[in-house]
């Protein structure tokens, strides 16, 4: 089979397309988690599919050796989200073969079972069951974004009907997926961008407002949308300097919620506004989720039940065949595209 590789001895840190064996169930083991073969139909790319191979994610590639025959050096697979079709399951399994299922973002070793790949074996219990209304080729498209979503507007953030959120860079599948969920929850989603073509896409994706941080006094903008109250929640995906900006705009008793550094300055906050004004002011990532099961399910459950009736529509930037992972990656750092890239084996 085909996937994506970093090897170990390559000082540039790129990836490459190599042909590795075609991955087998391991023998049946009664006191671990079942695991079945997916043949992936489709591949979401991630800001952490850019920083993994440059050692900059949460944590770093693992090295694997190559089979006999391709040398001494050792690779590492790549991608943090996919979804196929079950190819091959042991006895017992609670799958059968031709299952469409997705695998749970961030629960895997992606540099075992990277999903930029044909096929990979994944533990039953991190699958879930793709909606309906979802074809095979977008269905790697959804979780990581849908899942970060929801669970900085709601499990974390709390979001209720009639509140405002703020959502930074929102041309991201993720702030796209952030402005859909809001709007269905019946909360008023204010976009934010740099690009004054972007203004235009975000307002017809749903956003009731959207801010151009480059030519828009964002505090003035936010006054005159909230009527001076002010914003209850910020899920902000850049940090940086501009949170002062984010800070003065938000109301008493608000929450901002940081999910992304796309500015990896120093954040330019005055704790005395911070205490005065009682925010909350912190981090997030999807193992707020992840860690929490109950939880988990539920966002699964809006999630899936948004998809198939339309209030949640994943936003495709572009699609690309493996053959072209490059190009694809390449989309993704130049930061012009909205919504999802996805890749295709």
């Amino acid at each position: 089979m085909q996937a994506v590789v970093l090897k170990e001895s390559d000082s540039e840190r790129t990836l490459h397309l190599a042909d590795l064996p075609l991955p087998e169930l391991p023998q049946v083991d009664t006191s671990k988690n079942q695991c079945v073969r997916v043949k992936l139909s489709s591949i979401g790319l991630n800001r952490a599919d850019t920083l993994f191979p440059q050692g900059r994610y949460f944590f770093k590639p693992e090295f694997t050796s190559f089979p006999s025959g391709e040398g001494t050096q050792g690779y590492s697979r790549a991608g943090f989200e996919g979804a196929g079709i079950v190819d091959a399951v042991n006895v017992g399994s609670s799958f059968k073969v031709g299952d469409r299922v997705a695998i749970l973002p961030l629960t895997f070793n992606v540099s075992q079972q990277g999903c930029l790949a044909e096929y990979g074996i994944y533990d039953e219990n991190i699958l879930i069951p793709t909606p309906d209304s979802i074809s095979d080729e977008l269905a790697g498209s959804i979780w990581m974004q849908y899942l970060t979503a929801w669970g900085g507007l709601v499990t974390d953030g709390q979001l209720q009907e009639g509140q405002t959120v703020v959502i930074t860079a929102a041309s991201s599948s993720v702030g796209i997926a952030s402005i859909q969920i809001a709007k269905m929850l019946g909360a008023t989603a204010i976009a934010t961008t740099t690009s004054d073509e972007k203004v235009l896409q975000l307002k017809e994706l749903g956003a009731d407002h959207v801010i151009n941080m480059k030519t828009d006094d964002y505090v003035d903008k936010i006054k005159t949308i909230t009527q001076n109250k002010g914003t209850d929640l910020v899920f902000d995906a850049v940090a940086g300097p501009a949170t002062r900006s984010l800070v003065q705009g938000s109301a008493r008793g608000g929450k901002i919620i940081i999910q992304g550094m796309l500015d990896r300055r120093p954040m330019d906050i005055h704790a005395g506004v911070l205490m005065k004004r009682l925010l909350t002011l912190k981090g997030f990532t999807l193992d707020i989720l992840l860690d929490n099961p109950s939880q988990l399910q539920k966002a699964i459950k809006h999630t899936t039940n948004g998809l198939n009736t339309g209030a949640l529509k994943p936003i495709i930037a572009q699609q690309f065949p493996m053959s072209r992972f490059e190009d694809a990656l390449l989309l993704l750092k130049s930061n012009k595209h909205t919504g999802k890239i996805v890749v295709t084996p």
